[in-house]
């Protein structure tokens, strides 16, 4: 318990902190370099104030090409806990369109580049992905989660959505899954209160290329990532489980 109460109060002051110093940094220096230095700060925050200890394993990640990042989503702790794991690219996410409308948050949001989603409205969620494309083939590598929502069972991956892997396909660039193994034992969904686990695993596995597929095979190639990517988890939870 209290764990968990000195990592709301910490964090929510952290929080307080960058969605302050985000917006005036952006204004200061049109680089961007502050704006992703606050953004990264906040991801560590997140972590340290958790007591998190964070295992990373990212060697396959390209460096000389934007990529798209697909990774499994179980805790609100995977978005802060994947950019410090990814940190060499920092990308983008994409997230559903209410986080743009959140008080302070929101701005931030924009500022470092994030892609809002329309979920309710589909001719606005098609905008979003030409958008995200556009951004992906102008260098700027964006991070998603394919099985679109936080998933409340642990035991392997949920359903994959084709929407996202639209994304990969119209930016025609490579993706690299990232498995991470953790973060739904510790604050899953639903619940406030952090368990006593600390120690959570990213690994990124090669690169995939989609130059092979068409948007018509975005099924095909949905199911192919899926089993990659589950195939990856349970072995990793399996391997982490029996250590415990």
């Amino acid at each position: 318990m209290i764990r968990t109460i000195w990592f709301y109060v910490s964090f929510l002051l952290t929080t307080l902190y960058v969605c302050i110093a985000m917006p005036i940094a952006a204004a200061l220096d049109k680089s961007g370099k502050m704006v992703r230095y606050y953004a990264l700060f906040w991801c560590k925050a997140a972590r340290n104030c958790s007591q998190i200890e964070l295992i990373t394993e990212t060697d396959a990640i390209p460096t000389n090409e934007p990529v798209i990042f697909a990774a499994n989503h179980q805790s609100q702790f995977d978005i802060p806990l994947s950019l410090v794991a990814l940190e060499q690219a920092l990308p983008a996410f994409m997230a559903k369109a209410s986080l743009q409308k959140l008080p302070l948050i929101g701005r931030c949001f924009n500022l470092f580049g994030n892609i809002s989603v329309d979920r309710s409205n589909r001719r606005a969620a098609m905008k979003s992905l030409d958008t995200a494309a556009a951004m992906i083939r102008e260098g700027r590598s964006v991070i998603i989660f394919p099985e679109g929502t936080r998933q409340e069972q642990h035991e392997e991956l949920g359903e994959f959505k084709t929407g996202t892997i639209m994304l990969a396909l119209k930016a025609g660039v490579p993706i690299v899954p990232v498995i991470i193994e953790g973060t739904g034992d510790i604050l899953p969904k639903g619940r406030i209160a952090l368990s006593p686990r600390r120690k959570v695993y990213v690994k990124a596995l090669a690169p995939i290329s989609t130059e092979e597929y068409t948007l018509k095979q975005r099924n095909e190639f949905s199911d192919m990532l899926r089993d990659v990517m589950n195939k990856e988890y349970m072995e990793m939870r399996a391997c982490h489980h029996k250590q415990a």
